[in-house]
């Protein structure tokens, strides 16, 4: 037994149920056929490199799967004679497979895959704990400070002061462009 995978590209207006009945003649010819599917990945619709059949997108979908050599010819035949199918293209990833190894492998692969996703959940919803225990602080804290910004309420008003410095430094700034001009009129009096 071989290891195949196949990049298949439908159209991209098909129907759900029209490309759901595609996908499972696909699935069904590589089962009756005593082979074992190990991945079907749909990537889903995305721009073409150039314009198959006149559509400009496609509908991408990949299979990697264990099967004979001889089941090949029979989906790639079905494959050429289908409308609704644009493009496709099967390449062999491996001669010889044992197919109990790649179950192994593909039920390794997905419990990892649903731990990974179950990590990413907890801690999601870790952070959106502490974000909730964050904003709930801020708001007992915002509650207690209108409270304690009462004697607060002057510190306007020596802002207010402090404004009123820069004022009265931008004359003294003037300053000495004003002395330079009595310095020129000291000298031309002289």
């Amino acid at each position: 037994m071989r290891r195949y995978e196949t990049i298949f590209i439908s159209d991209p207006d098909l129907p759900e149920d029209n490309r759901a009945a595609l996908f499972e003649r696909l699935q069904g010819l590589i089962t009756e056929n005593n082979g074992y599917i190990a991945f079907f990945d749909e990537w889903g619709a995305r721009k073409l490199a150039y314009e198959v059949k006149k559509k400009k997108r496609g509908y991408y979908v990949l299979m990697d799967f264990c099967a004979e050599g001889s089941l090949i010819a029979e989906m790639e035949r079905i494959m050429r004679i289908d409308d609704r199918v644009l493009k496709f293209i099967t390449i062999q990833t491996n001669e010889d497979v044992d197919l109990e190894t790649v179950k192994e492998q593909v039920a390794t692969a997905h419990a990892e895959k649903e731990a990974a996703q179950k990590a990413a959940a907890e801690k999601a919803e870790a952070a959106r704990l502490e974000a909730e225990k964050l904003a709930e602080e801020q708001a007992a804290k915002a509650e207690e400070a209108p409270a304690e910004e009462a004697p607060a309420e002057e510190a306007p008003v020596d802002e207010a002061s402090a404004e009123e410095t820069p004022a009265e430094e931008a004359p003294a700034d003037e300053a000495p462009a004003q002395d330079a001009e009595k310095e020129e009129s000291t000298e031309e009096d002289k």
